[in-house]
């Protein structure tokens, strides 16, 4: 049996039976729904806040951004709410290995990029990286994955390797705005074999979730040290 006629026996007999005993449902709800190529239903995916220029939030980190002055400008997709579905969704993405996840929250986040004049001319996407015993515990960076979306989208290459994380930091999550800055302080370096493509040129530094955007900031400090023309940030969403 050809390639082609195995595809044709799996589509037409194995896919329904699969379907019929395992049948896709809404990540964030567990409901069943009628599209096995979605990963949400509709109402789940309705429920999750959108975000732009003029939402409190957005403006809140855009101020934390220009008193810094590292991130010439930001984009962002959705509201990360406690208990709403994309805190699941970020969760399964994180912590369970939902991989192919992170890739389809970075294509919304590409296309709302194709939208921003900043990001048109820029040379690389950068996952915030992961500690390398974190990295070892979790097996993989949730915001590769992202990347890797985002670059479906907008053709932007991503490079995995230009930055290092050397500080093992402990969880943001409980930390005000003062205690995550000395947390994240000096927690980055370049790899010194890629020094070289940083001259001059516009990198997008990517995470999930950006909360009060240190990590970002302590990122884009060590790349604007190092010759960086500009730094831009994208995330999934921003924490209210």
């Amino acid at each position: 049996m050809g390639v082609a006629q195995l595809n044709i026996f799996r589509q037409t007999l194995i896919d329904p039976i699969l379907d019929f005993v395992f049948p896709p449902v809404c990540l964030a709800c567990n409901k069943r729904i009628e599209t096995k190529n979605e990963s949400m239903c509709r109402q789940c995916w309705e429920s999750i806040t959108r975000v732009d220029s003029l939402h409190p939030t957005w403006i809140e980190i855009k101020s934390k951004f220009d008193a810094e002055g590292f991130i010439k400008d930001f984009s962002s997709s959705f509201l990360f709410e406690k208990e709403g579905a994309l805190q699941h969704l970020i969760h399964l993405l994180k912590y369970q290995g939902m991989k192919s996840l992170g890739i389809k929250l970075g294509e919304e986040v590409g296309r709302k990029m194709l939208l921003d004049e900043y990001y048109a001319g820029a040379d690389y996407l950068i996952p915030i990286p992961l500690h390398k015993l974190k990295y070892r515990e979790r097996g993989y960076n949730q915001s590769e994955f992202i990347c890797k979306g985002i670059s479906n989208v907008t053709q932007i290459s991503v490079n995995n390797s230009i930055a290092i994380r050397i500080k093992y930091t402990q969880t943001q999550t409980q930390l005000n705005l003062i205690e995550r800055k000395e947390n994240i302080g000096d927690a980055f370096k370049i790899d010194e074999k890629y020094q070289y493509l940083i001259q001059g040129k516009t990198f997008i530094i990517v995470d999930d979730v950006i909360t009060t955007g240190s990590t970002i900031n302590s990122c884009a400090k060590m790349l604007l040290a190092t010759g960086a023309g500009c730094v831009l940030a994208a995330s999934v969403a921003l924490a209210e």
